[in-house]
């Protein structure tokens, strides 16, 4: 059953989370002239009322892909938190190898008579490597925030 229609036929509670996304979902509606005013006031005390999922479907049905987007909102959300917690581990690894790898080279020129400073072979080019993570990684942090900025190319 597609997630729209389970919530259609959902008797789970709603909470104040829920609520104010389908809140939000009528507000856009209204803002896109599908809804004047007296219909958003109303529907929007039928949402603060409601107790269930299920009561707030009908609220939404007969406007284009609200129920779709309302239904996916936390699928979304639980996407985000995902790839959130994936950047930091990647970016927490690298930082690791970033300083183990330049760390032993260090310590390999500095035991071995410091003569030419031929680590700079390796420093540079995983420097490089890891600001291009860092800026990569920023740029798809605004993404999911929802900021505007694009990614670098």
């Amino acid at each position: 059953m597609s997630g729209w229609r389970a919530m259609a036929a959902s008797s789970v509670r709603i909470g104040d989370d829920e609520r104010e996304l389908v809140l939000a979902e009528l507000r856009a509606q209204y803002a896109a002239g599908r809804l004047d005013a007296a219909e958003l006031e109303e529907r929007s005390a039928r949402v603060v009322a409601a107790r269930t999922r299920g009561d707030v479907v009908p609220l939404l049905l007969d406007l284009p892909g609200a129920l779709r987007r309302v239904a996916g909102e936390p699928v979304r959300r639980r996407a985000g938190a995902l790839a959130r917690r994936a950047d930091r581990a990647a970016i927490r690894g690298h930082a690791w190898t970033f300083g183990g790898v330049n760390g032993g080279a260090l310590a390999v020129w500095a035991v071995g008579g410091a003569g030419a400073f031929w680590p700079a072979l390796v420093l540079v080019p995983t420097t490089l490597l890891l600001g291009g993570h860092v800026r990569v990684r920023r740029a798809v942090r605004r993404r999911l925030d929802g900021r505007p900025g694009s990614l670098p190319r």
